[in-house]
């Protein structure tokens, strides 16, 4: 009974020195996986670097077949400018003479984007023929913006008049806007449209004397400005 009581000790005892060598293994084994994982971490953040330094700083192809329909597009607003200089446009409505101007902007708006020196010379181009007949234009358009109103407010009797040395200031006279409530609210609703018009200034008067009126300042483009 003491031997086998005595093998079972020894039994018990080499199992313990196995599972502490195994568990001292572990241990010595267990440091380098954090550390393995760091290397992979930093890898893979270095290779995101490198794909980001080679997207933003890679040479771009160039894209000739746009670069060619810009240039057309260009070139035909060019020549309808040229035409538009020469024979004039007053057969055409207000709204569309306004919106042609604003298509003008937003090809040359998109010019500015592309780096193509053939681009870059027609676009400069276009900007000198724009601030021509934009400053022709601009006069005429909110001379007709006028003279558009003048029926429908003479029902309301609120007069509508034109002054400035490029018809940029508008006046519209009658009783009912003395009350400041009615000037803002008949603002908000012609805002937009005497913005577009680039007009500097809206005067509402309701009467001669010399509290009669109120400025309202427009910060709009100048018809020199794209």
């Amino acid at each position: 009974m003491e031997i086998h009581h005595h093998q079972q000790t020894e039994l018990r005892r080499a199992t313990t020195d196995r599972f502490a060598s195994s568990g001292a293994a572990e241990s010595s084994i267990t440091p380098a996986r954090p550390a393995l994982g760091r290397y992979i971490v930093y890898f893979l953040l270095a290779a995101v670097a490198t794909g980001i330094a080679v997207y933003f700083y890679a040479p771009k192809p160039v894209n000739k077949a746009a670069n060619e329909n810009m240039l057309l597009f260009l070139q035909n607003t060019i020549s309808d400018i040229d035409l538009k200089l020469k024979n004039g446009d007053s057969n055409t409505d207000l709204a569309t003479r306004l919106s042609w101007h604003k298509s003008n902007t937003a090809l040359y708006n998109e010019a500015k984007a592309n780096t193509d020196k053939k681009v870059a010379a027609q676009r400069e181009i276009l900007k000198k023929k724009m601030i021509q007949v934009q400053q022709r234009d601009f006069p005429e358009l909110r001379t007709a913006y006028v003279e558009s109103k003048k029926q429908a407010l003479d029902e309301q009797h609120v007069g509508i008049s034109l002054a400035g040395k490029h018809q940029e200031v508008l006046t519209f006279e009658g009783r009912m806007f003395k009350p400041e409530q009615v000037q803002e609210d008949f603002m908000k609703n012609i805002y937009g449209v005497v913005n577009d018009l680039r007009f500097k200034k809206i005067v509402y008067k309701w009467s001669d004397g010399p509290d009669g009126y109120h400025n309202y300042e427009i910060k709009s483009k100048a018809d020199s400005e794209i």
